[in-house]
């Protein structure tokens, strides 16, 4: 393998752990038990997006409404998980919804800043 190969490949195994981690924080906070504040994980500026989207996805019934505060990572988790397809009423979201909601996540978040660049 050439280094140029290698150097490829370590930036993908990187790039690879970096998502998963964030996954599994987004499992360890979908209730809220640790209180860890967004910018533990994410960018702050994320904040006004998540918001706007997290609007977009409540619905009428408590199970549908986010429960946790702005700011925090459980909030940020409620959003992902609902955008990864959780509707709120069956079992708790794992770490494929919530990758989906990651996924989802930034391709509305790319959109979002191209619309306010």
């Amino acid at each position: 393998m050439t280094a140029s190969c290698s150097s490829t490949l370590e930036k993908l195994v990187t790039a690879i752990l970096i998502a998963a981690i964030k996954v599994m924080q987004l499992v360890d906070e979908r209730e809220g038990k640790t209180k860890r504040p967004l910018s533990d994980v994410f960018d702050p500026d994320d904040e006004p997006a998540l918001e706007r989207i997290c609007q977009s996805l409540e619905g009428k019934t408590a199970k549908q409404k986010n429960p946790y505060a702005l700011g925090s990572l459980a909030y940020a988790a409620w959003v992902f998980a609902r955008l990864g397809g959780w509707t709120g009423y069956y079992g708790k979201p794992g770490p494929i919804v919530m990758l989906r909601g990651l996924a989802q996540f930034h391709a509305i978040k790319h959109g979002w800043n191209l619309r306010h660049a």
